[in-house]
């Protein structure tokens, strides 16, 4: 049910060739992170390394291919996002979440610096209404820990439907 919501969001969003690959392949890796990071608020390495390292072949290969974007801003764009959540990670966040945050990046950084920009903002917006609604309604308290791979995950698809 995740992975086929996650394939409909990328189809709604309607990219093409060899960039959409790369699109359903977070969104097919990405269902099963969300799915786990949910319940042991944990990423594994095989799953957050393979969405790494498959999503810059597969945007090697749409510039290869000549499709509208950049491989150079994508790269960057990962770059940035890993250190931003690595540093994050000093704070308390999940290394996890920094290994996602290349893959997701990337993806975003293919389109545009704005989408990364317009993703994280989303990411860290649904993470806090999510956060809110658990305190409120008693859930979970001021110290209890919150995974953040399914609001990054979520918040790229949904950038990607409304920016492709």
């Amino acid at each position: 049910m995740t992975t086929a919501a996650a394939f409909a969001a990328v189809a709604a969003g309607g990219a093409s060739g060899w960039y959409a690959v790369a699109q359903y392949w977070i969104a097919f890796l990405g269902a099963g992170l969300l799915l786990i990071d949910s319940a042991v608020q944990r990423l594994p390495n095989v799953l957050t390394l393979h969405a790494g390292a498959g999503t810059l072949v597969l945007l090697t290969a749409a510039a290869a291919a000549g499709e509208p974007g950049s491989l150079s801003r994508a790269v960057a764009v990962a770059a940035a996002a890993g250190a931003l959540f690595t540093a994050a990670a000093l704070g308390g966040m999940g290394l996890g979440d920094a290994k996602l945050a290349v893959s997701l990046g990337a993806l975003l950084g293919w389109h545009s610096w704005q989408a990364a920009l317009v993703a994280l903002v989303t990411s860290y917006f649904l993470g806090a209404v999510v956060a809110i609604g658990l305190l409120v309604t008693g859930r979970q308290h001021r110290k209890s820990h919150l995974a953040f791979g399914p609001f990054l995950i979520i918040g790229t698809l949904a950038t990607l439907v409304t920016s492709t």
